[in-house]
């Protein structure tokens, strides 16, 4: 018989050794939930970066961070923020124009409109400016540049809503 403390060096051994997500807690999930009255969730993606509703899917784009980073070694904020108001728009409209593996897929990401940006190398960056991954620099530096990511995606989100109306879900 297995003592918890075993059992979760069991899981978190599992889930550094297969690049899994590990555990997930379902109050924490549901609680966190953008919809909460169109369902609950029940499950994520096998990757667990898209967690919403059954027979949704995860319409998703990563933006290369290596590519703002100038000759001079400077992130190009104005660039990136360019290139999450334009890929916000892209991902709505590759909604419309996806195909999926279902008609309720397609329904529920219509309606939904369930898209995710995200950004790619960050890694690099830090390597290539000297700052540690696991150092309270290279968490500010993250942190920094998914607070400019999330706010330009939602004040472009915003900007789409008050032309087009709010997507449907």
């Amino acid at each position: 018989m297995l003592f918890r403390s075993d059992l979760w060096e069991q899981i978190g051994h599992a889930a550094w050794a297969s690049a899994d997500p590990g555990l997930q807690y379902d109050t924490t999930i549901n609680e966190w939930h953008t919809c909460p009255e169109s369902g609950r969730i029940n499950a994520s993606n096998p990757c667990s970066e898209y967690m919403f509703l059954d027979d949704t899917a995860c319409n998703l784009a990563s933006i290369n961070l290596l590519a703002f980073l100038g000759e001079d070694g400077k992130f190009d904020i104005e660039r990136f923020e360019h290139a999450c108001r334009l890929w916000t728009v892209t991902l709505e409209v590759s909604v419309l124009m996806a195909q999926f593996p279902s008609k309720e897929i397609a329904k529920l990401s219509y309606d939904f409109r369930t898209l995710g940006l995200g950004f790619a190398n960050i890694g690099g960056l830090l390597m290539t400016d000297g700052i540690a991954y696991d150092s309270h620099e290279g968490r500010a530096l993250c942190g920094a540049i998914s607070a400019i990511m999330t706010g330009v995606s939602y004040a472009t989100s915003a900007e789409m809503a008050a032309k087009l109306g709010p997507f449907p879900g």
